[in-house]
């Protein structure tokens, strides 16, 4: 594939955007963890016909936050565009693999080994929830000896998540290496990819309709070439034509954002309503416009949200490990007596978004930095005769 387009990239730019849609999983993650529901908090904390606004605007958000599936659309879409741009430097296919290896590997031991230390961690904070069923729920020591088994962490290791009840972010990974085993062959074959890509998905429409595969029970190829793959071929397509797109793109800086919240309302009122909160292919779509709307429009109004530009430098770290910091915090709110499956505190789970970003940036440090650093390292020790690729994580969804 020959180097596309004269137009610069903004990769912060591409970071903000990584990082609030890593932002947005864990608001659906810690909302889902560590508020009960609605229902629960009127008929055992605190009655409608009292609540303070905040608790009205706490509802509100809450309504909100129901598209997570939709956003890691988001990530893939991104991904194609950023492999799109590392392949467009003539990266061989050895090369690229090690690169992606080294990039993404060492943070994705990480969260399996920061996971382990969660379930620890439970053991000691709240014993009463890790050994003895609750509220329906089985005791986390199961879930803790299903997780640590040989061959459970062995397929866990391969990117085959199995018995992820603390990891369940982890379905959108292995997605994402099947995309990087096979992008290298297609990307010069592009007719060939559209065409098979469109193919495969067609028959998805035919077996399933607007409903995807189920990530946690269903075949991983399945998932990925009858229902996502879609996304980074739209992503490859969106680096291509990225020219193109970029001089047609119409909406002024502040339509920009008008455009986006328009769009992001009409996905989650209509999968709330419409589809009953099952992710669903016209969520998806919705999603595509989004991204193009975000990422051509913050490209060419140059538009830099600093703040998220350095989640985004972290965000794969904040995705991986996220969920494994919401049990912890769910243990100490239990040791507290606030509950650990029934929490009914409005806030609280703001604290849970907080603590969870701070947790990730500090374990960026440990495995994600260091790797980034040493890609680098080897750049420069082999410039100039080959190009640098971009320091683009693919997914850090």
């Amino acid at each position: 594939m020959q180097q596309v387009g004269t137009n610069k990239i903004n990769w912060q730019i591409i970071n903000a955007l990584r990082g609030l849609t890593a932002l947005y999983v864990v608001f659906n993650h810690t909302r889902g963890m560590m508020f009960t529901n609605t229902a629960d908090y009127i008929a055992h904390g605190h009655p409608k016909s009292g609540w303070a606004w905040w608790e009205w605007l706490n509802v509100v958000i809450i309504q909100h936050v129901n598209l997570s599936t939709e956003s890691v659309i988001l990530f893939f879409i991104l991904s194609g565009f950023s492999i799109a741009h590392s392949l467009s430097k003539n990266t061989s296919y050895k090369a690229f693999l090690k690169r992606r290896f080294i990039r993404l590997y060492p943070t994705y031991i990480l969260g399996i080994l920061f996971a382990i230390f969660a379930f620890e961690v439970i053991r000691f904070v709240a014993p009463d929830v890790f050994y003895h069923p609750m509220l329906g729920e089985q005791p986390l020591e199961e879930h803790f000896h299903a997780y640590i088994h040989p061959i459970t962490l062995l397929k866990n290791l391969l990117y085959d998540p199995t018995h992820n009840y603390i990891t369940t972010q982890y379905w959108s990974l292995p997605l994402e290496v099947i995309f990087y085993l096979i992008i290298p062959f297609f990307i010069i074959r592009f007719r060939w990819y559209t065409a098979f890509t469109f193919a495969l998905y067609g028959i998805g429409w035919m077996l399933k309709g607007s409903v995807y595969y189920d990530i946690f029970h269903d075949a991983i190829p399945l998932q990925f070439f009858i229902d996502y793959g879609i996304y980074f071929w739209i992503g490859v397509v969106m680096y291509k034509h990225k020219d193109r797109l970029f001089h047609t793109f119409k909406l002024n800086k502040w339509m920009v954002f008008v455009a986006a919240l328009i769009i992001f309302e009409a996905a989650s009122i209509s999968k709330a309503y419409l589809f009953g909160q099952i992710h669903n292919k016209y969520t998806g779509f919705m999603m595509i416009a989004i991204c193009y709307v975000l990422l051509f429009g913050f490209l060419k109004h140059n538009i830099r949200i600093k703040w998220l530009e350095k989640i985004g430098g972290y965000s794969y770290t904040l995705y991986v490990t996220h969920a494994a910091t919401l049990y912890i915090i769910c243990a100490i709110a239990y040791r507290i007596g606030l509950g650990f499956y029934d929490i009914r505190v409005m806030y609280f789970w703001y604290i849970g978004i907080s603590l969870s970003v701070m947790v990730a940036y500090l374990l960026y440090w440990v495995a994600e930095h260091p790797s980034t650093k040493y890609l680098e390292k080897l750049r420069k020790a082999k410039q100039p005769q080959t190009t640098v690729e971009a320091n683009t994580p693919a997914l850090q969804a």
